[in-house]
């Protein structure tokens, strides 16, 4: 059992990683659709919309009293339409990381329910097992929510929630609390259904410390030791 330990949290390791890193690549991939040069960092990553933002600039300084008092002048359709393409690009570059995960984490999930009649009859696979663990990409929702709560309550800055899904609620409107909390719902719920109807009991209690351990280990390796040098 303890060799199945070890074997749970370095998955766990690598998967926290590799998580990370694809999240990251999804909003790369979004940033390149749509014509920005790109930089990718272990944790982030940079676009460059600077055309944009000097056209902007630019039409702002010469329409500066208009635009402050709200009247009309001469490019305005125009500095809308830019200001529009801004804002939106920007929502969807901060969407593509949440999306890429969730997207992953469903495919895990229809990946391992299509192979329910075999890991009855046989037990669980290597594929099975591969299937959980990008299942389990949907904790990122659950982690988020939970490092905001954490962080505000050490900081004080006045906001429970952040991460890409609160930007996402506040685009559409919304309280910053509407779409961080509902993903982690669901998160916690593919989680859950993951546990407990998938992984041998044998093995739960096994999976559910090695999980912790090996979280707060890949957050470790991967934001403190092996990014910042690999993609600083």
């Amino acid at each position: 059992m303890v060799r199945k330990f070890l074997k749970f949290v370095f998955a766990f390791i690598l998967f926290v990683i590799i998580g990370t890193h694809t999240h990251e690549l999804g909003h790369l991939f979004v940033a390149e659709l749509l014509g920005y040069k790109t930089t990718l960092h272990f944790a982030s990553i940079d676009y460059d919309s600077s055309k944009l933002n000097n056209e902007l600039d630019s039409i702002y300084i010469q329409n500066k009293i208009e635009i402050e008092a709200g009247k009309y002048f001469e490019e305005k359709e125009l500095f809308e339409r830019k200001l529009e393409k801004l804002n939106y690009d920007s929502f969807l570059v901060t969407l593509g990381g949440p999306l890429q995960t969730i997207l992953t984490g469903f495919f895990g999930l229809l990946l391992i329910s299509t192979r329910s009649k075999k890991i009855k009859k046989s037990g669980f696979s290597s594929i099975d097992w591969i299937s959980v663990f990008l299942s389990l990409f949907w904790l990122r929702e659950i982690y988020v929510l939970f490092h905001s709560f954490l962080y505000e309550m050490v900081f004080k800055e006045g906001n429970y929630f952040g991460g890409d899904e609160r930007y996402i609620s506040e685009y559409f409107g919304l309280h910053p609390s509407v779409v961080p909390i509902g993903l982690a719902l669901i998160g916690f719920a593919v989680a859950t259904y993951i546990l407990f109807y998938y992984i041998p009991k044998k093995y739960q209690s096994v999976f559910i410390m090695s999980g912790c351990l090996g979280g707060i280990v890949g957050i470790a390796v991967w934001y403190f030791l092996l990014g910042p040098i690999l993609l600083p």
